[in-house]
């Protein structure tokens, strides 16, 4: 993988490295280059390196461009979110020492959650998008600004609780906890991974930063660090993101002597968008070079001059200009800041673009089941083995056998290779993609000899999984149909016009990004202007702004769009930084 100066610079630095990186200046490939070094650099067949990301695409990502430009043995780096990590080395193997998990627990997953706080906002008569923390601090203590929020907070706490559960947040808690208890644990893991590597660390929580921190400050011979990120991303502030200057990691890494990398030039975007997003970082410093200096590309805002109800027919106008200018399909992004607008633009798109492909993770009928053991069951079922699918496939293999190891399954004789035998042997007539499915969970089930009367954790995880997919095809308002065919296309290698959230899309690049919902409320989010200061939601506006501007390569279309009106009556404003903003659109 070839590398710039910038890079090569942090990536072979002897010491420990900070990088902070301007969107698109290869802080991935940076990353990944690290990695691989550190892999080359193990001096013990045990030894590992640990890769942090925040989410599990990141993950993905990162372990994809392992696959294709290094040669790594199986099993020398663990990648996936510190939540993973968390329950995966600290959790599982280590929860008999804790008096509220020595008698069993099970992990609540991102469903199962959202429902129950959903149902806690109604009776309290919060509002479906009324913040509601659930997660810890170092010192155990979840903050709340509000009274009914914290009420909501403590009886979801309860519910968990009666149903022997604990959530990711708990899992962060329990496992620092452990740690502050028994600082072998930490030394151990110290052992183990002799290089940390830790990606979008302005949006690392406190509580995250105490158990990194701690494995480092409580080993004997201390891991090499690697930590990249950059402030001006930082869009997680809500949940907890807390982004450390260098002086701060370096007293929480005590020791660590840390070296500054900065990178500048940027090798995605024309200078123009360049020069255009950097008006929104919150930090400023030197204008970034960008590599396509010459390439003028295009730079749009339609500011109230488009109604909502005619929001999706000008999008799809573009996205069709695009596609016959010969733009591919998989480098056209449609943005939203919030969550909540992004489903009904993504079935409306469907409908008037038939014959163009999405990507849209939110109508996805595995969408919010991530951690469900019966996904990654679901993954090898519905894929087969070519291309990148190859390798991925026994990435998911190795996952599926190592929980079921932990669930004290006997797989012993079992490798990867005789795993997927198992499931690509499955055959059945039927077509209709939930019946597919079980028949073919029940079929490895049967191979393997387990049985779920003997296992109530997958046997829940197995009736959750039917439970949400049915309850997402039901909802998808006809968009696809529960076949096998339908249900293997989302597995395919990701094709089609992105449809996603800004924090979905954080880190990703296209030719052309078409952002929507540009308007006080959505960017800033009402809970960062209500009963906030001013500071909070200038922050936390010109940190989204940037986000989403810096995804774009080429060309830039923005809509601050008419006719949204809040729940008082009051139409919408467009976003107070976009309207201050004096620039010579197209």
């Amino acid at each position: 993988m070839k590398l710039s100066v910038e890079q090569h610079a942090a990536v072979n630095c002897n010491g420990n490295a900070y990088v902070t990186a301007c969107p698109g200046s290869g802080k991935t490939r940076a990353l990944t280059a690290r990695i691989a070094k550190g892999v080359k650099d193990l001096k013990h067949k045990n030894n590992k390196v640990l890769a942090v990301t925040f989410t599990n695409r990141a993950a993905d990502e990162i372990k994809t461009r392992l696959e294709e430009n290094y040669t790594i043995e199986s099993g020398r780096v663990w990648a996936g979110t510190i939540h993973s990590f968390a329950l995966e080395w600290i959790i599982k193997p280590y929860a008999s020492y804790s008096a509220t998990l020595n008698s069993g627990y099970s992990i609540a997953d991102e469903f199962e959650t959202r429902r129950i706080i959903n149902k806690l906002k109604a009776d309290k008569g919060l509002r479906i998008f009324d913040d509601v923390n659930t997660s810890f601090n170092r010192q155990g203590m979840v903050e709340n600004r509000s009274v009914r929020a914290k009420e909501v907070e403590q009886e979801y706490r309860q519910i968990l609780s009666s149903r022997k559960k604990i959530d990711f947040d708990q899992s962060l808690y329990f496992a620092f906890q452990l740690m502050e208890a028994l600082p072998e644990i930490a030394q151990t893991l110290s052992n183990i991974f002799t290089h940390i590597c830790v990606d979008e660390v302005q949006d690392t929580q406190d509580l995250q930063y105490a158990i990194l921190s701690k494995i480092f400050n409580e080993s004997h011979k201390k891991p090499s660090l690697f930590i990249v990120g950059d402030e001006n991303q930082a869009i997680y502030g809500g949940i907890g993101g807390k982004s450390l200057s260098l002086a701060e990691l370096n007293a929480e890494f005590m020791g660590s002597n840390i070296n500054l990398f900065t990178f500048s030039d940027n090798y995605r975007s024309t200078q123009r968008l360049v020069d255009y997003f950097s008006v929104f970082r919150g930090i400023q410093g030197g204008l970034s070079k960008a590599t396509h200096r010459n390439e003028h590309g295009t730079i749009s805002f339609f500011n109230q001059s488009v109604d909502k109800d005619r929001l999706a027919e000008a999008i799809s106008e573009l996205i069709q200009t695009e596609l016959n200018s010969g733009t591919n399909e998989n480098d056209i992004c449609v943005i939203a800041p919030q969550w909540a607008p992004i489903r009904s633009m993504t079935k409306k798109l469907i409908t008037l673009l038939p014959q163009v492909k999405f990507d849209a993770p939110a109508l996805s009928p595995f969408h919010g089941q991530q951690d469900n053991f019966w996904l990654i069951v679901s993954k090898l079922v519905l894929t087969e083995s070519s291309g990148r699918l190859l390798s991925a496939r026994v990435r998911w293999a190795n996952e599926l056998l190592n929980n079921l190891m932990e669930s004290h399954h006997h797989t012993r004789d079992l490798t990867a290779k005789k795993l997927l035998k198992v499931i690509n042997s499955f055959h059945s007539n039927t077509v209709v993609g939930t019946e597919y499915l079980k028949e073919c969970f029940e079929f490895m089930l049967d191979e393997l000899d387990i049985d779920l009367a003997h296992d109530l954790l997958l046997k829940e995880q197995f009736d959750l999984f039917f439970e949400k997919a049915t309850s997402n095809i039901e909802n998808n308002n006809g968009q696809y149909e529960d076949t096998v065919v339908a249900l293997k296309s989302f597995f395919k290698e990701s094709t089609g016009v992105v449809v996603n959230s800004c924090h979905g899309v954080k880190g990703e690049e296209y030719k052309t990004v078409i952002a929507f919902g540009l308007l006080k409320g959505f960017v800033p989010h009402w809970s960062d202007i209500i009963n906030q200061p001013a500071q909070v939601g200038q922050n936390s506006e010109s940190k989204m702004l940037y986000v989403i501007a810096s995804r774009a390569k080429e060309k830039l279309f923005l809509f601050a769009e008419y006719g949204r009106r809040t729940q008082g009556g009051n139409p919408y404003e467009t976003s107070a930084m976009l309207s201050a903003y004096n620039y010579p659109y197209d």
